[in-house]
Formats: structure tokens, sequence, C-alpha cells
């Protein structure tokens, strides 16, 4: 006859491991696996932690923060843009650098207007306050209706190339792209009160270049940001409205050759 004692500790023997958790874990929330990263390159920061940017105060819209940021950290600083872009901070900024290069237009424009010895010329002697005047209001109202229909037409390329952003952020990253030309006021203002000759107007030359390129570069990872674009598809957003120009510019001169040799045939039989 089996003793009971033994019975009981096969018993126990075969019975399953019992897992314990600590006391300190058993009340941590149950969190889903991460998912994987579906952005293939898109952009920078993805929908979820442009979010996580506005909610947590990473970005910050005053005026000197947006300054330093879309120059030094664009991407952060544009993915910050997309929930909210901050309309009215980046309205005083292009508004002031507009009204700052028209100001320093008005010591520049002597310095080419005298280069071109209009005093010279029949029926426009004393014509150079009237060419400053309207050139300073022509500069400052050029560029805020650039802004409005560059943004607008921006907008819908992008939409067109697959973006679901918003009007108000390409409005705010296309002003926020033109940050750059702030360099250029100190290069025009010593233009306009020294005659430093044609190394300086070289060197300043190449200057603007390089302005001029940094400001696409920005506008090209803004639109990325602000519209979920992948890179590429941001180069070409930005990059259509100069190709619609040049085949514009080449159509016209196709077809001004072909009347030009029309007339000259007909001319000639």
């Amino acid at each position: 006859m089996d003793n009971p004692q033994n019975s009981n500790d096969q018993v126990r023997q075969t019975e399953p491991p019992v897992c314990r958790i600590p006391a300190d874990e058993r009340n941590m929330p149950v969190t889903d696996p991460v998912a994987p990263d579906d952005n293939n390159g898109k952009n920078v920061y993805p929908v979820e932690q442009k979010d996580n940017i506005v909610n947590n105060e990473q970005t910050k819209n005053n005026i000197l923060d947006i300054f330093y940021g879309v120059l030094f950290e664009p991407a952060r600083t544009f993915a910050g843009f997309a929930p909210r872009p901050p309309v009215i901070a980046i309205v005083i900024i292009f508004v002031a650098l507009s009204l700052a290069e028209s100001l320093t237009s008005i010591l520049t424009t002597p310095v080419y207007l005298d280069k071109l010895n209009l005093d010279e010329v029949p029926g426009l002697a004393g014509a150079g306050h009237f060419i400053q005047s309207f050139g300073t209001a022509a500069v400052f109202l050029f560029g805020i209706i650039k802004w409005f229909f560059m943004a607008g037409l921006l907008h819908l390329l992008a939409e067109l190339y697959g973006g679901s952003g918003s009007a108000r952020g390409v409005f705010t990253v296309y002003g926020a792209a033109a940050l750059p030309a702030v360099f250029m006021i100190p290069v025009q203002i010593i233009m306009g009160l020294v005659d430093a000759g044609q190394l300086f107007d070289f060197v300043t030359g190449l200057l603007t270049l390089g302005l001029y390129v940094w400001g696409i570069i920005l506008l090209i990872i803004g639109l990325r940001e602000v519209h979920h674009l992948s890179t590429g598809r941001a180069v070409l957003t930005v990059m259509t409205p100069w190709l619609m120009l040049l085949s514009l510019v080449l159509v016209t001169v196709i077809f001004i050759a072909t009347v030009a040799s029309n007339t000259m045939s007909s001319r000639i039989i």
C-alpha cells in the first residue's frame, strides 16, 4: 500500500512552476509593441513626433526663437509649424525684413544710378529721385505680393504631389525661408557708403548666390515637414515653378524665332 506522503510529494513535483510578478511591476500599464517606422525617410519628424514637439512645448513661437530655429534648426522648427503655424510672428518678421531691404535700397540705388549717368540721357535728367522713390516702394510691394502668390502656388503643387499640409503652414514656411536675406542688409549698406571696387562686387555676388541657395534649402525642408512629403517631392514642388517659367521662356523664344524666320523668308521670295 502506497504511503500518502509519497503521493503528495509526487503531485508537488508534477505541478507547473508559478510565475510570480514583483509587487512594483503589478500596476504598470500595458503598452502595445512598438510599431515599425513607416516613414521611410519621408521627413525627419513624422506626424506623431510633430504633435509631441508642440504638446511638450519643445517649440517656441516667439520671434527670437523662430529666427534662431529657422536658421540653425530648420527641420525641428518647421516640424513645429505643421500643427500650429505662427502666422503673426512670421508676418512681423517678413514685413520688418522687407522694410529694412527697401530702406537700404535708398543707399544702394544712387550708386547704380550714378553708374548709368542718367543725367546725360535726354529727357531723363533729374529722374533719379523719382526712380529711387518708385524703386523703394516697388521692392516692398513686390515682396508682399510675391509672398502670397508663391505660397498659394506651392501649396497647390504640394497637394498635387501628395502632400497633406495646410495653406497657412506653407505661408509661414515661405516667409521664414526669406530670413537668410537679413545678412545682405549690412553688405548693401557698405555698398551704399563705400566704393569698394570690383572685387567687393564679385564677393557680394557670391554671397547673394549663397544666401539664395540657403533660402531654397530652407523652403524645401519647410515644405517637407509641413506637407509630410518626401525630400524628393519637396524638391520637385519647389523646382516646378522654375521649370514652368523656363518652359514658357523657351516656347516664347521658339515662337519669336519662327515668326522672324517666316518673315525673312517671305521678304526673300
